[in-house]
């Protein structure tokens, strides 16, 4: 799993691609932690390119949407059976808010930032 951390003005946006499982969900938790540390607006979680994702991953969303400040926001980019199916399914899509895309996340995530 690789994970990457931009910065579109005080939105983060944290792409990870591969398998999110309980080996490299830490390595995701940190840099969110990381990020987190920097006060964001709003929280960008993108799962396009994610081939597997577990529980633990689902876990690690969770905890980040509880660390948040109320006035900051966690959007989770996921379309497909791999990413937004399981959401849907432990019904975590009614607690988090998904987009299908980055760019539509980051529409979502604007008036956070205003």
């Amino acid at each position: 799993m690789v994970c990457t951390e931009t910065w579109r003005a005080t939105t983060v946006v944290i792409s990870c691609s591969g398998v999110v499982d309980m080996l490299t969900a830490p390595h995701m938790g940190q840099l969110i932690a990381s990020a987190l540390d920097k006060r964001p607006a709003a929280v960008v979680i993108d799962l396009t390119d994610t081939t597997m994702f577990a529980s633990c991953g689902m876990s690690l969303l969770v905890e980040t949407q509880e660390k948040l400040p109320d006035e900051a926001a966690l959007i989770v980019v996921a379309d497909g059976p791999v990413t937004r199916r399981p959401l849907e399914l432990v019904g975590l899509s009614a607690f988090l808010t998904i987009c299908s895309t980055v760019d539509e996340a980051l529409q979502e995530a604007q008036p956070a930032e205003g």
